[in-house]
């Protein structure tokens, strides 16, 4: 009988974090100096897939995760003691060795979104601290929380572009913790109305990349061109204000270049203003016979009118993307008054992304022509079940853990196939164009 199909676990997240790697980089960051009870490499693999053991995700709870794993008794102020701002640190830097080559789908984008090399999206999430952390995270709504921190994140599609995760007290504007460089170059930039900034758009242009946002509702910026012609006695709408026209319109779609003025960051003292020729596409809305209006840079040649909505709404995976680390991961628990732990459990939960999308990557490889129906919120909890028996396999000697492994691997194969009948995920009803638009 052949062997059912199974995934190298512990070889992959070997590989991922090697020791001599994480050693290296323990004592780069000043996370350890001499090596004592507590294993820096072991600790690291505690942290990342230590968080599904216990009802919370508590510094005690992981301490006897590393205990049992390890088979180590060690006293608790020993291990707590290990939670230094040399540790975040060190995971902070294991983020960026890891990001840009563990997330995303591994391929190059097709059908509507062919003319973009990648995708890439962002946002913030808002994540509560305990009160003693407002001086270093100060809230918004302070009547129920007086510490907040937000991660922002910039996520690539296709896992090729830049990815990032930078931390700022709740109060910081989303827009300008964004800065945008030549790695934008011919991607495409989707993001929501928090980082709406006219800046942020030149800019996006001068590097050669494209955006698509919302335009916001307060926006009434100068028809100069049609893009799209229309039959009959089309109301006449090139030298009006967008919204002094919008009223008159009868047509599903329009496709218009405008002309925006702003003003650039002071240099000196002195602001000048400047002015860009945008696309501005507004569509129906079925339901309410409201427009719902988006602009962006990219000429019409590389993204129909139709395919815009669609598109915009593949914005939404990093929505998903918060959501996972959230419910699966823990993001949410931060157990602490200290800030440098608080930041070694945010990196840990990035990191336990990182290891769950390269076990994802090992899955899809083995189910060639299955990849749409493994779905990212199924397969979290697939991993968030085996987290356990996967820092048993990553920690323990090959001997212990080998039939482990096999069987490991067997049954996150067997999970992550969705039973149900096959459904295209987002990313493919975008390129496909096969997406609906839901109210």
């Amino acid at each position: 009988m052949a062997r059912a199909k199974s995934i190298p676990i512990r070889e992959a997240l070997r590989k991922l974090f090697p020791a001599m790697f994480l050693m290296a980089l323990a004592r780069s960051s000043g996370a350890v100096v001499r090596v004592r009870q507590v294993s820096p490499t072991d600790l690291f693999w505690t942290l990342v897939l230590g968080f599904g053991l216990g009802r919370e995700r508590t510094i005690a709870a992981l301490r006897r995760v590393y205990e049992k794993t390890s088979g180590q008794t060690i006293e608790e102020s020993s291990f707590y003691d290990r939670f230094t701002g040399g540790l975040a640190k060190m995971l902070k830097a294991a983020v960026g060795h890891a990001l840009n080559n563990s997330l995303g789908v591994g391929r190059a984008l097709q059908g509507a979104l062919t003319p973009f090399s990648d995708v890439l999206l962002t946002d913030s999430t808002v994540v509560r601290l305990h009160d003693m952390l407002a001086p270093a995270f100060a809230a918004c709504r302070t009547n129920h929380t007086k510490a907040a921190l937000k991660a922002h994140v910039v996520m690539s599609v296709t896992g090729e572009g830049k990815q990032s995760v930078k931390i700022t007290g709740e109060r910081a504007h989303d827009g300008p913790v964004l800065h945008v460089g030549k790695w934008v170059r011919d991607r495409l930039f989707l993001f929501d109305l928090g980082y709406f900034r006219y800046q942020l758009f030149a800019c996006i242009g001068r590097n050669g990349g494209y955006f698509l946002t919302r335009l916001k509702a307060n926006a009434n910026p100068l028809i100069v061109r049609l893009n799209r012609v229309h039959r009959g006695r089309a109301v006449p709408v090139v030298g009006a204000r967008l919204r002094d026209c919008v009223d008159r319109l009868q047509r599903e779609v329009l496709d218009v270049d405008v002309n925006v003025r702003f003003e650039r960051r002071s240099y000196a003292g002195r602001a000048r203003r400047d002015t860009a020729q945008l696309r501005v596409i507004g569509i129906r809305d079925p339901r309410t016979g409201d427009y719902h209006f988006y602009v962006t840079n990219i000429p019409p040649e590389k993204l129909a009118a139709e395919d815009v909505r669609a598109t915009y709404a593949l914005r939404w995976q990093v929505e998903l993307l918060f959501k996972e680390l959230k419910q699966s991961y823990r993001l949410d628990q931060m157990p602490s008054r200290k800030r440098h732990v608080v930041e070694a459990l945010l990196y840990a939960a990035i990191l336990t992304l990182v290891v769950s999308r390269r076990l994802l990557d090992l899955v899809r490889q083995r189910l060639k022509g299955l990849e749409h129906r493994l779905p990212a919120q199924r397969w979290a909890n697939v991993f968030a079940s085996v987290a356990g028996e996967l820092l048993r396999i990553v920690i323990r000697p090959l001997r212990e853990v080998e039939d482990l492994a096999r069987k490991i691997g067997v049954l996150m194969i067997h999970e992550a196939v969705d039973p149900r009948k096959a459904r295209a995920g987002l990313l493919e009803a975008v390129e496909g164009r096969t997406h609906r638009y839901r109210a």
